[in-house]
């Protein structure tokens, strides 16, 4: 008995130490305030810049050889910041030095009964592949250099034999940092695109099931409405998206209206878009496939386009990556397509403000799924736009509203804004 009572003892002695100790790790590891605190800031420019590495990335594609590419210190800075943000609501902030690349981060703690963040320091160094963490800190508490080495050499094997990550990490040759850009080198198998083996998570299964019920719904939608009956079948926004909110409802249990509504405003996007959803989920190339439709708003296809797409970018990232792609494509036409216009802007925000509402909490899914289920109209979805300028050349935005940095501009975008704000989703 005696040696039970001592080995007993023992144990619960341990296990003492040890809850003193990992208390102790994590009291250091929290502080009260946040050591990176920086705004959230996508522009017009980022976009073009990503959009143009999207475009070497095809080109490389075609031409099946080993390819770099180059990005700016400041794109990689504002994209790790950005990230925190989306998923776990913190800030972070990268900087890239000769072979090296350092990282700061400041996360909330996930939980409500208490107040703090989990401040990190990690640095990363070149190799002849992929980086090398050099040295971590959490907080108040450095972590040896060899204990951090060890995590992130068994993370980046973990991931290597990953059916889905370790693809990605295969085709990436190395990685460089400068003071000038960080650059990576890869080499895309020939048969990229057509190999389910490299097909990326971009969404969970969990996620295309409930996209797969919508786009079903879509599907049928097509064939049996009346106006699939006419030569050119056409529909309203409005006809669409009011009994995608409703079916919506009906899958709308614990915590689940923004996850339906999210998945209800992708397949309406790919919908409205007549795009495959099968570039985002390999498996829908043996899904139905829709009648061909027209989707208009307020009478134009193009308000449906922009506010649809501007509703599935926040719904699956946020209102400043709305803003900016929105934006982006309104400067773009003014340069090169069909000149900037405040109406498609004000489909865009009308589309991002749905797109928030729709995903910000249960309260707000909720209160939009029983909004359209009275019965809505594309009035009910579209500022007034009559009088908006479009169409506008290069030459003659400037020459009106200058690098959207003049009164005029600002007086523009205030008004498409208190008309927004004026809809009757969002009273």
């Amino acid at each position: 008995m005696k040696l039970i009572r001592t080995l007993l003892l023992s144990i619960i002695t341990l296990a003492l130490l040890i809850s003193v100790a990992l208390g102790i790790l994590f009291f250091m590891s929290i502080e009260i305030k946040p050591r990176v605190d920086r705004l959230t800031v996508v522009a017009p420019e980022h976009i073009e810049r990503a959009r143009s590495l999207l475009d070497q990335h095809r080109q490389r594609h075609a031409e099946h050889a080993p390819a770099t590419i180059k990005v700016l210190p400041e794109d990689i800075d504002i994209a790790v910041n950005y990230l925190a943000k989306l998923f776990t609501n913190g800030k972070a902030r990268v900087t890239l030095s000769h072979q090296q690349a350092e990282i700061h981060a400041s996360l909330p703690l996930p939980l409500q009964s208490m107040k703090g963040y989990i401040n990190f320091q990690a640095t990363l160094t070149e190799t002849t592949a992929l980086p090398q963490l050099q040295s971590l800190r959490i907080g108040r508490l450095a972590i040896p250099d060899t204990i951090g080495q060890f995590l992130s050499t068994r993370l980046i094997q973990g991931l290597r034999k990953h059916p889905h990550y370790g693809n990605g990490l295969n085709i990436i040759q190395s990685v460089q940092f400068s003071a000038e850009s960080l650059k990576v080198v890869y080499n895309l198998p020939d048969r990229l695109f057509e190999s389910n083996s490299y097909n990326f998570p971009v969404l969970s299964k969990f996620e295309q099931d409930k996209i797969y019920r919508y786009h079903l719904f879509l599907v049928q939608n097509s064939y049996q409405t009346p106006a699939a009956k006419s030569a050119q079948p056409s529909l309203t926004l409005a006809q669409i998206l009011q009994p995608l909110m409703q079916m919506a409802a009906e899958h709308s249990g614990k915590n689940q209206a923004p996850i339906e509504n999210r998945a209800a405003i992708l397949a309406a996007t790919f919908h409205i878009l007549k795009l495959p959803l099968a570039y985002l989920i390999p498996e829908a190339i043996d899904w139905p496939r829709p009648k061909h439709q027209v989707i208009t708003l307020d009478g134009r296809q193009d308000f449906a386009q922009h506010f649809i797409v501007s509703a599935a970018i926040t719904a699956y990232a946020d209102t400043f990556l709305s803003n900016a792609i929105g934006l982006y494509k309104e400067i773009d036409d003014a340069r090169n397509g069909s000149g900037f216009s405040f109406n498609d802007i004000a489909a865009d925000r009308a589309g991002t403000m749905f797109g928030e509402l729709a995903t910000e909490s249960q309260t707000t899914a909720l209160k939009l799924q029983q909004w359209a289920a009275r019965g809505i109209t594309d009035k009910d979805l579209m500022p007034d736009w009559t009088d908006l300028p479009e169409h506008l050349p290069k030459s003659i935005f400037r020459q009106q509203y200058g690098n959207m940095d003049t009164p005029a501009y600002d007086q523009m975008m205030k008004k498409i804004e208190q008309r927004v704000a004026k809809l009757p989703f969002l009273k």
